[in-house]
């Protein structure tokens, strides 16, 4: 059993915790298909985009190839970053969309070609795309949880 002493400025620190109110306004939550974030909305599309919404403005502020730039790009609306993030967010979800495509193009021709060197080229690039996929979205992931 760990025995700390309860101090007095542990008893203020807790007692701070407890009574500030956090800002919900930064805070996503689901309501029916979509995600909010303080006055920004993420929807997905009937073709599998996710469109970003500002209800504030009543206009829709991008339309985004993957659920985590979305999220990432409504987040920083939110808590008003400057242009050159929500620049950055975009330009990752555009290479997250290219790269994306180019795997399952990769993919498909690893599966049906019969030529050895056009499967090895094809798996060198899918690895590389696959790659640079995830190297976008751990990207856009710190956008989000940081």
């Amino acid at each position: 059993m760990n025995s700390k002493k309860f101090t007095p400025e542990l008893a203020l620190e807790l007692e701070n915790l407890i009574n500030n109110t956090i800002d919900k306004s930064f805070l996503p939550y689901v309501k029916g298909k979509s995600i909010r974030i303080g006055h920004v909305i993420v929807r997905e599309t009937r073709v599998g985009f996710f469109l970003v919404f500002d209800t504030k403005e009543n206009a829709e502020i991008a339309k985004m190839f993957c659920k985590t730039g979305a999220v990432a790009l409504a987040k920083s609306i939110v808590s008003k970053q400057d242009n050159a993030e929500i620049k950055l967010i975009k330009t990752l979800d555009d290479i997250i969309s290219k790269n994306f495509n180019d795997a399952i193009f990769y993919k498909h021709t690893i599966n049906v070609t019969k030529d050895s060197i056009k499967k090895q080229v094809a798996q060198m690039r899918y690895s590389v795309a696959r790659d640079a996929t995830q190297h976008a979205k751990d990207k856009l992931d710190t956008f989000i949880y940081y």
